[in-house]
C-alpha cells in the first residue's frame, strides 16, 4: 500500500559494451525488518542468474524481462541513472557506499537463521569431512520440475547409478518449504528413474526444532510419504562422515 522497498543490488554497465558488473548487498537487516521470513538464498540465485547474463543486459527492459521471467515480481527494476567515471571499478565501491550497506560490516554482524543456518551447518560439516569439493552445489533440477523453475537442491553427488542429494528445510516458522520440496522431489525421482538413475534425497531440518511439535510432524510425514529421508542439522557430522566413506572409498 505504501510502496515500500529496499535496495538489494545494482548494475554498472558501460554504453560501449565494455565494463559490466553487478553488486548485491551482504547485509540483509533492512530487508529482514520488512520481510522477516524472506529466503535470502533466493537472492543469491537472482544474483547468479544476472551474472550469467551480464553480456546481454544493456537496457533496463532487458533486465526487467530476465528477472520477471525467472523470478516473478518480487524484485522491481529501478529506472536507469547515468554515471560519469574514468574508473568503473572504483565507481562500484562508491555506488556501494551510497546504495548498499557497507559490505564488511554487514558480513560480520549478519545473523544466520532458518534455512540459511542449516545450509551453513551442512557446508561446514561437508568441508570438515573434506568432501565439499567433491559435491555439486545448487543442483538444477528444472528439467524434471518444469522449465523456468528457479529451485536448486543444495548439495548432491553421483555414486554409480545413484544420485544422492541433500537439501536444507526449516520448519521453525512454517511447513511451506517441506511441502514444496516434497512436491518437487516426486517429479525429480520419477524423471531420474526414466534416465535409469536411482535418486535419493535427504531433507536436513532445524537443529533446535522440537520434532514432537504438530507442524514439524506434519512436515516430516509429507516428506517421508514422498520418499524423502528426514534428519536434523545436529546429525550433519554423521551425515558428512557417511558421505566421506562413500566418496573416498
Amino acid at each position: 500500500m505504501r510502496d515500500d522497498f529496499v535496495t538489494v543490488g545494482f548494475l554498472l554497465l558501460e554504453n560501449d559494451g565494455g565494463f559490466a558488473e553487478v553488486r548485491f548487498t551482504r547485509d540483509w537487516k533492512m530487508l529482514q525488518c520488512m520481510a522477516p521470513d524472506v529466503e535470502l538464498e533466493w537472492f543469491a540465485m537472482v544474483e547468479s542468474e544476472i551474472r550469467k547474463n551480464l553480456a546481454g543486459l544493456r537496457r533496463r527492459e532487458e533486465l526487467w524481462q530476465l528477472i520477471g521471467a525467472r523470478f516473478g515480481t518480487t524484485i522491481d527494476v529501478a529506472p536507469t541513472k547515468a554515471v560519469l567515471t574514468e574508473d568503473p571499478v572504483k565507481e562500484m565501491e562508491v555506488l556501494t557506499s551510497m546504495y548498499l550497506v557497507g559490505m564488511g560490516r554487514g558480513e560480520r554482524v549478519q545473523q544466520r537463521t532458518g534455512r540459511l543456518a542449516i545450509v551453513e551447518t551442512m557446508k561446514e560439516a561437508f568441508a570438515e569431512a573434506r568432501v565439499l569439493e567433491l559435491m555439486q552445489r545448487d543442483m538444477d533440477v528444472g528439467k524434471y520440475t518444469g522449465q523456468g523453475d528457479p529451485f536448486r537442491i543444495d548439495f548432491g553427488y553421483r555414486a554409480g547409478s545413484g544420485v544422492k542429494m541433500f537439501h536444507a528445510v526449516s520448519v521453525a516458522t512454517n511447513v511451506d518449504q517441506a511441502l514444496a520440496l516434497a512436491y518437487r522431489y516426486s517429479r525429480v525421482e520419477a524423471g531420474m528413474r526414466q534416465e535409469r538413475l536411482q535418486a535419493s534425497l535427504t531433507a536436513v531440518l532445524d537443529r533446535e526444532i522440537e520434532m514432537r511439535e504438530e507442524r514439524a510432524q506434519f512436515a516430516i510425514e509429507m516428506l517421508e510419504q514422498n520418499s524423502v529421508r528426514v534428519r536434523t542439522a545436529g546429525e550433519m557430522a554423521e551425515i558428512a562422515d557417511e558421505v566421506r566413506r562413500e566418496l573416498r572409498a
